[in-house]
């Protein structure tokens, strides 16, 4: 299986992993990772290297004929911007194709980062380590957008007292759906896993180890 995070440094990874793995326990199957680029993903999937893709939005499949969608939604997102420039209008994440904006996120938001590495031009992309740097890049000229949640982005813009600063902050129209997704050779597997799935969710598991990945998450590293 193929992820484009760690899962020792994104919690949301983190969670999928425990996620996934429980899900394939349950069909008797062993699953095994490793962390690729999201581009470097696809091309793995396409060439048969790999059997699983980790999170991909709803649509993956029409670029790409070898993926099976997994129909069990894993998670329901919206992601925003925060940029200093009026002129720029984005009304969804679809609207930075093809533009020349210097745009950044935050490493390890899922699937956020593959999103973007298939829709911003090439070299007007990167990541980086926090949401502060973020903010402070769109205030001295080093970027254009900064792509993150926008409750977080509001929230950190009070908090740093950057409310005069002529930030803008809007949420994109998009509801971002993302599934598991299989080789076309283990389309057999699809309807397996989607039951199982359905299964943990009606059980409760998927917040119960959203729960469990956050107290983990947050515990002093030298712990």
């Amino acid at each position: 299986m193929a992820y484009t995070a760690d899962p020792a440094q994104s919690l949301t990874m983190a969670w999928y992993h425990k996620l996934i793995s429980e899900a394939f326990d349950r069909l008797g199957i062993t699953l095994e990772y490793a962390v690729y680029p999201p581009l470097r993903a696809s091309t793995m999937l396409a060439t048969g290297k790999i059997d699983v893709e980790g999170l991909r939005a709803a649509g993956y499949e029409d670029d790409n004929p070898d993926a099976v969608i997994v129909r069990e939604s894993i998670l329901t997102t919206k992601y925003g911007m925060a940029t200093v420039n009026p002129e720029i209008q984005l009304a969804r994440l679809s609207d930075l194709k093809n533009q020349t904006y210097r745009v950044e996120y935050l490493r390890g938001v899922e699937p956020l980062g593959d999103m973007l590495e298939d829709t911003v031009t090439e070299g007007y992309l990167s990541a980086i380590s926090s949401p502060e740097q973020g903010l402070q890049k769109l205030l001295v000229g080093r970027s254009d957008v900064f792509v993150d949640f926008p409750g977080r982005l509001s929230a950190l813009i009070e908090s740093l007292d950057l409310s005069l600063a002529g930030i803008q902050v809007d949420e994109f129209e998009d509801d971002i759906v993302v599934y598991p997704v299989l080789h076309r050779r283990h389309a057999n597997l699809a309807q397996p896993l989607q039951q199982v799935l359905s299964e943990m969710k009606a059980q409760g598991l998927f917040e119960q180890y959203m729960e469990e990945t956050r107290k983990v998450f947050l515990l002093p590293h030298d712990q």
